[in-house]
């Protein structure tokens, strides 16, 4: 049995025609399936690659960010004792500046007053 004794009329050429083209479909979805099966398996294991490689490193550097919240806690506290410290250094400079300004100023004045009445006693003589 050929083909030529089998189609007919145009209506069976036709139906041949859709079978065919329903075939080529077929077999072109096949394909692109069988691609978008190797895609995603391939986005799957790179997914799976990517959190094995991720999770260490997250945890590492949650230890890290431990650490420097550590030496941020103990250089706030450093800055503490500065601030402490130079207000102590303000209140001990400003005591000294009083306790040697004023004597100062008395000692200058006394020596203005005698020079003043030294050079009044010569003018009198």
């Amino acid at each position: 049995m050929t083909l030529a004794l089998v189609v007919r009329s145009w209506t069976d050429w036709a139906v041949f025609a859709v079978a065919a083209a329903g075939a080529v479909v077929l077999l072109v979805l096949a394909f692109v399936i069988a691609n978008l099966f190797r895609v995603v398996s391939s986005l799957k294991s790179l997914g799976d690659g990517i959190r094995d490689e991720t999770v260490p490193l997250i945890s590492e550097v949650t230890g890290t960010v431990r650490g420097v919240n550590k030496e941020i806690e103990r250089i706030d506290s450093i800055a503490g004792s500065v601030e402490t410290t130079a207000a102590n250094v303000a209140t001990i400079s400003e005591t000294v500046k009083v306790a040697v300004t004023n004597p100062l100023v008395k000692a200058v004045a006394f020596a203005f007053g005698v020079r003043r009445a030294g050079r009044k006693m010569r003018k009198d003589s």
